[in-house]
């Protein structure tokens, strides 16, 4: 039975929320043994997840850039749908200015309820060609965790992202999916 830790990264929200601080992630790394994941992403958390996890095998998680909607989208005039999210993202991004207080309330249901929520917003505002994006890349993603054989693994997943992993893991038979403690 593969073990499966998925941690959500703040990565473009890191400045926002600086109640993640990379250590931490690099400890959870250190805790944790097997294949190391990180999105293609670049960043201060990516490079240090990177020199952290030097002598251990390393991939990187199939893009989502296809399917990709930046957190505060600027809506064009008249855009009913995209503001819409804009107003949704603002609201989201307060909420979380408030439940993120400590590094442990990152990787929680809540979290992910909010950035399905947010999903689903998005797709409906910008439509099927992007949605279709995303699950594409998604389900790279899982495919990629779930082909992986028997070794233990941990992803470090963009936290917009990583709700859809963990509900598909979740439901996989014979897969130990660990949510991390921070």
């Amino acid at each position: 039975m593969p073990r499966i830790v998925l941690v959500s990264l703040l990565h473009r929200h890191a400045a926002r929320f600086p109640v993640y601080p990379v250590a931490q992630l690099c400890s959870l790394l250190s805790a944790h043994p097997g294949k190391v994941w990180l999105p293609p992403c670049e960043g201060e958390e990516i490079a240090a997840l990177t020199r952290a996890a030097a002598d251990r095998p390393l991939g990187q998680l199939a893009s989502l850039a296809q399917g990709w909607c930046e957190l505060g989208i600027q809506p064009r005039d008249g855009d009913k749908a995209g503001l819409a999210l804009a107003q949704y993202d603002e609201e989201l991004l307060d909420n979380l200015a408030h439940y993120w207080s400590s590094a442990e309330r990152i990787n929680r249901p809540i979290t992910d309820n909010l950035f399905e929520l947010r999903r689903e917003v998005v797709d409906e505002a910008l439509g099927s060609s992007l949605r279709q994006g995303w699950l594409k890349g998604q389900q790279a993603r899982l495919k990629q965790l779930l082909t992986n054989g028997e070794e233990p693994q941990i992803a470090f997943v963009e936290v917009e992202a990583c709700y859809w992993l963990r509900a598909q893991l979740a439901e996989q038979r014979g897969v130990e999916l660990i949510w991390p403690e921070l």
